[in-house]
C-alpha cells in the first residue's frame, strides 16, 4: 500500500508539475518527486522485501521529507513566518524516523502506531501550509 501511494504521489506531482509548468515552481516540489519516486521504485523492484524492508524504507523516507522540510524553510527567505513550522516540522519527522529505523523486532507490534502519527503529522502539515499558502495568493 505504502509504495502505491507513494507512486500515486509522485505521478501527481508530475502532473502537477505539468499543468502549472510556466509558474514559479518551489524546489521542494521537485525534490519530493524525487524521493516519492525512488522510495516507491524500489519497494516494487526489491526482491526480498518484508516487514522490516517497509519499514526501513518508510523510515528513509520519513527522515528525507524532514530533511526537506528544514531545508525548504531555511531556504524560503520571502516566507519568514513559517521558518519555525519548517524547522519543527523537519526536526519531529527526522526523530520519529530514526526511531523507527532502531526499532527491535520485539517492539514491531506498535511500529505501526509510530509510522500512523508520522504520516498523521506529515499530511497535517502539508495541507496547513497548502492552505495557508493559498489564502495568501
Amino acid at each position: 500500500m505504502f509504495g502505491i501511494t507513494l507512486s500515486i504521489s509522485a505521478m501527481l506531482t508530475v502532473a502537477y508539475l505539468f499543468v502549472n509548468f510556466d509558474k514559479a515552481f518551489n524546489p521542494k516540489v521537485i525534490m519530493e518527486l524525487i524521493a516519492d519516486g525512488f522510495a516507491g521504485i524500489v519497494i516494487f523492484t526489491y526482491p526480498h522485501s518484508g516487514e522490516l524492508f517497509f519499514t526501513i524504507v518508510f523510515a528513509f523516507w520519513i527522515v528525507s521529507m524532514g530533511a526537506l522540510y528544514m531545508s525548504s524553510g531555511i531556504a524560503n527567505l520571502n516566507d519568514k513566518d513559517s521558518l519555525p513550522l519548517y524547522l519543527l516540522t523537519g526536526i519531529i519527522l527526522i526523530v520519529l524516523g530514526f526511531i523507527i529505523i532502531n526499532y527491535t523486532s520485539e517492539d514491531m507490534n506498535s511500529v505501526n502506531y509510530l509510522i500512523g502519527f508520522a504520516m498523521i503529522i506529515y499530511a497535517s502539515i502539508n495541507n496547513y501550509l497548502y492552505f495557508t499558502k493559498k489564502k495568501e495568493v
